[in-house]
């Protein structure tokens, strides 16, 4: 393509921006808005997943043992815990280590003086970590046919609801993306239609006296192209340092949400967002405009 070329196509395709500005400002703020709520739906959806991936990775099982066991008892029962597949992490806790956590969680240490030693009332137990709650089912069923274990306490319900609710979040946040970028395409289709529609006649000529389809669908292709990357771009420049904001906002006013889960960074979130976004502006655009001026290259 010679740079004249491409000089006379960016030439046409600001021009007939220019030409339709009202249009062309319409068509932009809408694919922005499209945008930023695909942006927003992203942020929602990226952080529920992460939220949830943590409440599920805090999720073990609790292994009770039966009384009076040996250590070489305690240590075949988590050799044995350790063998069973998707078993990512075992840890022991002995009852005075068990009375001491209660007291410290609860501010129970006046209350509980009494049951130190002998009269522990507490178990000697193993916190289990997987490699994913999916398993849990299986590694409790595995776990209730060691010997030495009193019982099994599993959070499979909580587990089951867990994915549940990650699925429709992805279910949800993937059917209004895809919802919004129709929308979009839809948009600076009928934005190009009106472009080609003013210019219909010029495009006849230009077919009668030998113009190839290409020479005549570039500028129009470039017009679809700048409504989509500047739809895109105006959107990011406001949900990044949104995002931040209400991020930091969060974390100031409820302390307690820091200490429970947290947030997608920012650079992590819109790293992958800002470029897709960008990329996604233009494709929409080339897609618009292809599919508007296809017919009015039919003479």
């Amino acid at each position: 393509m010679r740079p004249s070329s491409i000089r006379y196509y960016l030439e046409e395709g600001f021009t007939s921006l220019l030409k339709n500005r009202l249009m062309t400002i319409a068509s932009i703020a809408i694919v922005s808005a499209c945008i930023f709520i695909i942006s927003f739906s992203y942020c929602v959806v990226n952080n529920l997943e992460y939220v949830l991936k943590q409440m599920e990775d805090s999720i073990g099982i609790a292994v009770f043992l039966n009384e009076e066991l040996t250590s070489e008892d305690v240590q075949r029962i988590s050799n044995e815990i350790k063998d069973i597949p998707h078993v990512k992490q075992v840890t022991y806790t002995s009852p005075d280590d068990a009375l001491k956590e209660l007291q410290e969680d609860w501010d129970m240490e006046g209350i509980l003086d009494g049951f130190s030693g002998a009269n522990n009332p507490l178990s000697s137990s193993f916190e289990i970590t997987l490699d994913g709650v999916e398993y849990q089912k299986d590694v409790s069923s595995a776990l209730s046919n060691i010997d030495g274990i009193d019982s099994v306490r599993d959070a499979h319900t909580e587990t089951e609801i867990l994915i549940k609710v990650n699925n429709i979040v992805r279910i949800a946040g993937i059917v209004i993306i895809l919802i919004l970028a129709i929308i979009s395409i839809v948009i600076i289709m009928n934005t190009i239609k009106i472009s080609v529609y003013s210019r219909r006649n010029e495009i006849n000529i230009m077919k009668y006296v030998g113009a190839t389809d290409w020479f005549i669908r570039w500028p129009f292709i470039i017009e679809g192209v700048l409504i989509g990357l500047i739809g895109s771009i105006i959107p990011m420049l406001i949900s990044w340092p949104s995002y931040s904001k209400i991020v930091d906002m969060v974390y100031r006013n409820l302390p307690i949400i820091e200490n429970m889960v947290t947030f997608r960074h920012s650079i992590d979130i819109f790293s992958v967002l800002v470029p897709v976004s960008i990329l996604s502006g233009v494709l929409l655009g080339v897609i618009g405009s292809v599919s508007s001026i296809r017919k009015h290259l039919k003479v």
